[in-house]
């Protein structure tokens, strides 16, 4: 797999190095040689263009108005921005490891740092552990060049997350695993902490979004959910309507 466009930017951290690609109006985060972590429209940087992110999106649906959000990886920022967009008011706690990303994503991808913004340098599991923040979503979305964190299905790291969860709360989890688009591990572990309150949603590249849920599994009917999806598409100007009929129990 290649990375789309020309490298315009490079740096370097105790991780590794951090690249900029630019195709067109384009533009492409990745944290080495193979593949990109995320991409950012220039002209609507709110604009969410993977589908796992326009999956991730659909935990709107079931929290349509979040007083906090918190998101673990903050990569170019695409999420953030989709959601500071969404809701200008909105509370954000965002975790990134490598501080250099940030500098990244606020000099080459348009992040904005606003009062309802709150940065938090440093592991993302450690955050969970100590943070007294009750957050109505989190978005875990751990990733480095070898792939998926694997903190994400440590089963503290569930548990911290259960717990700072609001009642209402819902987790999305972006896994991977070689592109099966399936996690029977995760499943086990999310379903060891949460029952069989949670649901998947499985995307072409092979990513499989976990909304896990706090408080009892919503209603998951497509037909009902339709109406709501698209008027959420058309917020998020992104077709996340076209992602619910693959709504399933995890």
């Amino acid at each position: 797999m290649s990375i789309p466009g020309y490298e315009i930017h490079r740096c370097y951290d105790d991780w590794g190095p951090i690249r900029v690609f630019e195709d067109g109006l384009r533009r492409y985060l990745a944290f080495g040689k193979d593949a990109e972590q995320s991409c950012v429209d220039l002209l609507s940087p709110a604009t969410l263009i993977y589908e796992y992110t326009q999956a991730m999106a659909l935990a709107l649906l079931y929290q349509p108005a979040p007083k906090q959000v918190t998101l673990l990886g903050l990569g170019a920022g695409s999420l953030v921005q989709c959601l500071q967009d969404y809701d200008p008011g909105l509370e954000l706690n965002v975790v990134e490891l490598r501080p250099k990303v940030v500098e990244v994503a606020r000099e080459w991808f348009s992040l904005e740092l606003t009062p309802q913004l709150s940065l938090h340098l440093g592991d993302a599991g450690l955050y969970m552990a100590n943070t007294p923040v009750r957050s109505d979503l989190i978005f875990a979305d751990i990733y480095n060049d070898d792939g998926m964190i694997e903190t994400q299905l440590d089963s503290v790291f569930l548990d911290c997350c259960y717990h700072n969860l609001s009642d209402e709360g819902v987790l999305v989890l972006n896994l991977w695993e070689e592109h099966r688009g399936s996690h029977p591990i995760a499943a086990q572990r999310i379903r060891k902490q949460f029952g069989n309150q949670c649901m998947s949603c499985s995307v072409e590249d092979g990513n499989m979004i976990v909304f896990a849920f706090k408080s009892g599994m919503p209603v998951n009917n497509p037909r009902r959910l339709q109406p709501l999806a698209k008027k959420l598409s058309r917020q998020l100007n992104a077709p996340v309507h076209k992602l619910v009929g693959r709504l399933q129990p995890l």
